[in-house]
């Protein structure tokens, strides 16, 4: 079988102008190449085409030795735990001063996260850094439909250049139009993906887009000549690669945060991953549960049960955070938070504020009631207990799929006493051991007797609070 001829190599843009400048193989009016150029033929040169391109090797080699430091520097702190805000701004001062005039550098990153689709940095000449977040519902917006960026992205291509003044001037977006009138004469846009090809259309594209301009306020009214731009998009790369790895562990532990919460996350980015890897503290513990769910979602659409679940959730967030807790698991229409005090002993710490978290729960879920009856909504309501006690806190599960997680007797009583409630008729329910905890509140509690707890030996004493 005869072997397939070699690939060609593909030269980086900017090398490749920049070495047979020096090398005296092309003219001035053949250094548009691209990557994928073929070599140019060789020809008999006068003396001023000579003079000519001993200069362009000249400033080549000047224009090399400047910049060959910055991917040095790049690829640097891309490894470092330096804020991408640096990381950008350092950058494109560090271009400007090689002598690859820029006017106006952007940089926005799609990451993985549930609140926020991109994260953006803009650079213009003599100013800082503008750093900016686009919600998810950005996509949907009129600036969105008509960017460039949503072009390139829906049809991947991956490299967008345009002249934006003289006779070859393509203005052919909105906002190339206004860069024009702000007195911008060239810009590009490139996109680096991070795996995008692998995930399906749907989902996020997690990756970088990079756009810059040049204009007359920096010297370049007619645009960039071929070797800045060739060196623009061979920097981009390697700035692309170390905002990659600046972000990297960002993104890993965004990610960990929405599925596991801050803490687990934490420990999880340190290095507690091992099944078995665990720790016993003390912990205040609340456990919420929909009160009738079951028959409103076996009578509701699904995308209506989602959204009213959603609504009763977004009730925990905000209090549990505020008092220093964590949400670990949504069972269902049920939730499972824990707040743990700084020193890993003392509950009484926390006490106070999990008790104020739990009513401005209830006072949430009531007005949300209220908004949803008054449109002719069925009200859902809450049912919560608060427990504290040992749990075992960390990695349990099979040996390569687990689960950041509290379990032990208090985990379980906790779920015990939240069923009493409905036996009750009580919103929320209180247990001796953090009463006992929370001895600042005492006085904003209203002892209900002793009642028994399925699976509990004995009959526990239980309070509720005062109204």
């Amino acid at each position: 079988m005869t072997p397939p001829p070699p690939k060609a190599e593909v030269q980086p843009r900017f090398c490749y102008v920049a070495k047979h400048a020096m090398t005296g193989l092309l003219q001035r009016n053949e250094w548009c190449l691209g990557s994928n150029a073929t070599r140019p033929m060789r020809r008999r040169l006068n003396a001023s085409s000579t003079q000519a391109l001993r200069n362009a090797g000249t400033q080549a080699f000047v224009m090399m030795s400047n910049l060959i430091p910055l991917h040095a520097w790049l690829i640097e702190a891309g490894t470092n735990d330096a804020p991408t805000e640096t990381l950008f701004e350092g950058f494109c001062g560090r271009l400007t001063a090689a002598g690859v005039p820029i006017a106006r550098g952007f940089l926005s990153i799609a990451g993985l996260h549930p609140l926020r689709r991109a994260y953006s940095l803009m650079w213009n000449y003599g100013r800082s850094v503008e750093a900016t977040d686009f919600a998810h519902d950005t996509m949907a917006t009129a600036i969105w439909q008509t960017s460039p960026f949503r072009h390139m992205l829906e049809t991947k291509t991956r490299r967008l250049h345009r002249r934006l003044a003289g006779d070859e001037a393509m203005l052919d977006f909105e906002v190339l139009r206004e860069f024009r009138d702000a007195g911008m004469s060239e810009w590009i846009a490139l996109i680096y993906g991070f795996g995008w090809s692998g995930a399906p259309a749907t989902t996020n594209q997690f990756g970088v887009i990079l756009s810059w301009a040049t204009s007359k306020a920096v010297g370049r009214g007619d645009g960039w000549s071929a070797l800045e731009l060739a060196a623009i998009e061979e920097l981009s790369a390697t700035l692309a690669l170390a905002i990659k790895g600046n972000i990297a562990p960002t993104v890993a532990h965004d990610l960990l945060a929405a599925y596991l919460g801050s803490d687990a996350a934490e420990r999880v980015s340190a290095g507690q991953v091992r099944r078995g890897s665990v720790s016993r503290i003390a912990a205040a513990i609340l456990c919420a549960d929909v009160r009738g769910f079951t028959n409103f979602a076996e009578e509701t659409a699904p995308e209506e049960v989602t959204r009213r679940l959603n609504g009763i959730f977004d009730c925990l967030g905000d209090p549990v955070r505020a008092a220093g807790g964590e949400i670990l698991k949504f069972l269902g229409d049920g939730v499972l938070a824990v707040f743990l005090p700084p020193d890993g002993v003392n509950v009484a710490a926390v006490t106070p504020a999990v008790l104020a978290a739990a009513r401005e729960i209830l006072a949430r879920v009531e007005a949300l009631n209220a908004a949803e009856t008054e449109v002719g909504n069925p009200a859902l309501n809450l049912n919560i207990a608060l427990h504290a006690g040992e749990v075992t806190y960390g990695n349990i599960g099979t040996a390569d799929r687990l689960d950041f997680t509290v379990i032990g007797p208090a985990v379980n009583e906790a779920a015990r006493l939240e069923k009493l409630c409905k036996e009750l008729g009580m919103p929320i329910l209180i247990s001796k051991s953090f009463v006992e905890g929370a001895q600042g509140v005492r006085e904003q509690l209203l002892p209900l007797g002793r009642h028994p707890l399925r699976g509990v030996r004995e009959a526990q004493e239980v309070f509720t609070v005062s109204t």
